[in-house]
């Protein structure tokens, strides 16, 4: 079976989102999807909307949006907000060159084999190991170092900033990460930063458990 790089949206319920909205401490831009979250979502459940999945495909696009604001008497502030969360629960692929101490020259080698993000080199080397060794003339190591940093981005809040962090300090795959309580995730980081962690233990633990849904080697 091949893996997939996202979670599977189709069994992420509407519960669950609304679960973690409550239990977060969200970012001030996102702070009002709080505001009337339990009869919101109450709507939202009985017009048949009950997983991520229906979600992302009801406010898919702002016509959309502002259809279901008129007939649910859900404000389209608040769905264009829901929407955002509802997307953030899927990372968008990170651009290969994004990620901090990768030779040009070996991205350049994947991006003339059409290999130019993290979701197409994770795709690529799980589901067909051998392929990209025998066809492109790249370090191993450099493959295998792109590999789990483009693991590594598959989870909530992991970007190549910090993806790269996570790999100097021994963390190359999301099967690793997951071993990992939230408080070790930012002891590694303010020890490797030399700085204190801009997320809290909360932020890390909502990564974790999603982490626990996706796809592993």
């Amino acid at each position: 079976m091949s893996a997939s790089y996202h979670i599977d949206s189709s069994k992420y319920t509407l519960q669950e989102i609304k679960d973690d909205l409550l239990s977060r401490d969200l970012i001030p831009s996102r702070q009002p999807l709080k505001d009337g979250l339990e009869g919101n979502f109450q709507i939202l459940e009985r017009e048949g909307i009950h997983t991520l999945r229906d979600l992302i495909a009801a406010l898919k696009k702002k016509d959309m949006i502002g259809e279901l604001s008129s007939r649910l008497d859900i404000s389209e502030e608040y769905l264009i907000l829901l929407r955002r969360e509802a997307n953030s629960y899927l990372p968008n692929p990170v651009s290969l060159d994004k990620f901090p101490g990768v030779e040009a020259g070996d991205i350049e080698k994947l991006a003339a084999a059409g290999v130019r993000n993290s979701r197409k080199l994770f795709e690529l080397v799980k589901n067909s190991p051998d392929s990209l060794s025998a066809e492109i003339d790249i370090n191993p190591g450099t493959l295998s170092e792109l590999v789990g940093l483009s693991d590594l981005v598959r989870a909530y809040g992991v970007g190549p900033a910090f993806a790269r962090i996570l790999y100097d300090t021994g963390i190359h795959s999301i099967s690793e990460f997951r071993r990992y309580t939230p408080q070790q995730v930012i002891d590694l980081y303010e020890k490797k930063t030399g700085k204190k962690a801009d997320f809290s233990t909360s932020d890390i633990k909502f990564s974790l458990d999603l982490v626990q849904m996706l796809d592993i080697e």
